[in-house]
C-alpha cells in the first residue's frame, strides 16, 4: 500500500512540475506587430484575409467572425465552416443561412517576414471596435477575442 502512494505522489507531482512549466514557457514566437485597421475597413467593417486559414470581419461593435478555408471546425462535435462572436451572453458560435458568411476576399493580413536566421516572422495583430485578431505564421492560426470570448482556428482550435 505504501508503494503504492509513493507512486501515485511521484506520478501526481510529475505531472503538476509538467503543467506548471508549459503554462509558464513562452510561445516560440511570442511577437507580434499591431497593423493599422484603417486601410482594411470597407464602410464600417475592418475586411482580412489569413492566408489559407480563412476570411474575416470585424464591425465597430465588436462582433468579430471568420469563414474557415480548408479544414472545417470542429464546434462541440460538429463540423462548421464559420465561427464568430455576436452576443455577449453566447459562446462563439458558427452562422447558418445567409448570415453564414462573415468574411470576404479581401486584402492579406499576414504575418512578417522573418528577421535573420528566424524560420518564421512575427504574428499580426489587427484590433477594432473592441475585437482582436492575431495571425500566427509559426502556429498557422487564427485567433480572434472579444469581450470575455474567443476563438481560434487552424493549428489549433478552440472556443470560449
Amino acid at each position: 500500500m505504501t508503494s503504492r502512494v509513493r507512486t501515485g505522489t511521484v506520478f501526481a507531482g510529475a505531472v503538476l512540475a509538467a503543467a506548471t512549466v508549459s503554462a509558464f514557457t513562452p510561445a516560440a514566437n511570442a511577437d507580434s506587430f499591431a497593423v493599422d485597421p484603417a486601410s482594411y475597413l470597407v464602410g464600417d467593417t475592418v475586411y482580412f484575409t489569413a492566408p489559407n486559414l480563412g476570411n474575416c470581419a470585424m464591425r465597430p461593435n465588436g462582433y468579430v467572425g471568420c469563414d474557415i478555408v480548408g479544414v472545417p471546425m470542429n464546434w462541440y462535435g460538429f463540423q462548421v465552416n464559420n465561427i464568430g462572436i455576436d452576443l455577449p451572453f453566447l459562446p462563439p458560435h458558427p452562422a447558418v443561412g445567409p448570415l453564414g458568411t462573415h468574411g470576404q476576399d479581401s486584402q492579406v493580413l499576414a504575418p512578417g517576414q522573418p528577421g535573420p536566421g528566424q524560420a518564421y516572422g512575427p504574428d499580426a495583430s489587427i484590433s477594432y471596435g473592441g475585437s482582436t485578431c492575431v495571425v500566427s505564421g509559426f502556429r498557422g492560426e487564427v485567433s480572434c477575442s472579444s469581450g470575455q470570448h474567443n476563438f481560434s482556428f487552424g493549428f489549433t482550435t478552440g472556443y470560449n
